[in-house]
């Protein structure tokens, strides 16, 4: 890309921040997919909702125990 292709964008951000938006801005330049991909996960409002780990235990734990249940009625039943 040559640049005169570009075009200077000044953004305010977090500190910590800084170093996550400078590897999108390399990316972009060197990935020409990644927009794509990126504008993907903007558009998918799903994509970052997720549950913590122990929360995924502990509902497969409670379907666990509702499985050895049944199981438990039907052997006696």
């Amino acid at each position: 890309m040559a640049s005169s292709d570009t075009k200077q964008l000044n953004l305010r951000a977090r500190i910590d921040h800084h170093d996550i938006l400078r590897r999108v801005n390399d990316r972009l330049k060197k990935d020409p997919v990644f927009d794509r991909v990126l504008r993907a996960l903007l558009d998918d409002l799903e994509a970052t909702a997720f549950m913590p780990v122990r929360e995924i235990r502990a509902e497969l734990h409670k379907v666990h125990a509702r499985i050895d249940a049944l199981e438990d009625r039907l052997a006696s039943g």
